[in-house]
């Protein structure tokens, strides 16, 4: 399964910065990747990360820095964190209706 990243820096600047190439030195890309995007990972090489978006605005694609001066700019998110399942309630009837209070399974 690959690597999400979240996007944790550039809130100060509209975002970070978004680059066509691997090297620091290739086209900045116009449009800079929100902060709190998530972002699946498709390549890697030391700080530097090919990513494709899930979530938030930017680029679809590009490379990015995980950090710049020691200041992260992206964070993995955890392998296992997936959203929680929508809850089944119980009534007191023995049915079952949303919204109620008491959690099975």
């Amino acid at each position: 399964m690959p690597q999400i990243w979240e996007i944790v820096g550039g809130a100060d600047k509209g975002g970070i910065l978004v680059r066509d190439g691997q090297a620091l030195k290739s086209h900045a890309l116009e449009e800079r990747l929100s902060t709190g995007a998530e972002v699946e990972e498709t390549e890697q090489a030391g700080d530097r990360l090919k990513y494709r978006l899930k979530s938030g605005s930017g680029p679809p694609e590009g490379w990015i820095s995980i950090r710049i001066s020691g200041k992260e700019l992206a964070l993995p998110k955890p392998s296992g964190e997936v959203a929680a399942p929508a809850a089944t309630v119980e009534a007191g009837g023995g049915g079952k209706r949303p919204g109620l209070a008491r959690r099975v399974g």
